[in-house]
């Protein structure tokens, strides 16, 4: 089972003024989870952060990277996919959320830590591609008799039904010599 959270002991920076905090740290994060589709980690997260103390919150701010097995959407073989991004997050004490705008996200400061995982698995799923592709030449499988493309062509030949001129072959019959 993996982690759901990452504490991050942030007591040093409270009382001064941008003080910062930098974590390192290689993080065990549960597969991600898009609609139906589920990431499995290849390895932990490779998570570079800083927490700084803005006077009205603690700021975070650094970069997530991970390796997941993906399934190619033309091929359906799985993959390493690697996914790269940007991680920000703003953290409160309890009490203070009726001073922020209404449309600031915030999360809270408890017991003198933040937790880090929310913004990391954030991150990773608005970094993940819609459709993830292993090779961005990849044929995929052919739609009739599901034959892997990238290892020849199938025997099922062009499907004709699906030619937007299908309808005019019924116009002639085979006598009419036009």
């Amino acid at each position: 089972m993996s982690p759901t959270s990452y504490r991050v002991d942030i007591r040093d920076i409270l009382d001064d003024l941008a003080a910062t905090v930098t974590v390192e740290a290689d993080i065990e994060v549960p597969a991600v989870v898009l609609g139906y589709e589920k990431y499995p980690a290849r390895r932990p997260a490779h998570v570079v952060v800083t927490l700084t103390n803005t006077g009205s919150g603690i700021v975070l701010a650094g970069s997530v990277d991970l390796e997941v097995t993906a399934v190619c959407s033309r091929c359906l073989e799985e993959f390493p996919l690697s996914v790269s991004s940007e991680v920000d997050g703003f953290y409160i004490h309890h009490g203070h959320e009726r001073e922020l705008p209404e449309e600031q996200e915030f999360l809270f400061i408890d017991e003198g830590s933040v937790d880090i995982m929310e913004p990391v698995l954030s991150a990773i799923v608005l970094a993940m591609p819609f459709a993830p592709v292993h090779a961005e030449d990849c044929p995929g499988i052919c739609v009739r008799c599901g034959k892997d493309l990238s290892e020849g062509a199938c025997s099922c030949g062009p499907d004709l039904a699906s030619s937007p001129f299908a309808a005019l072959k019924d116009l002639l019959t085979p006598e009419d010599p036009r």
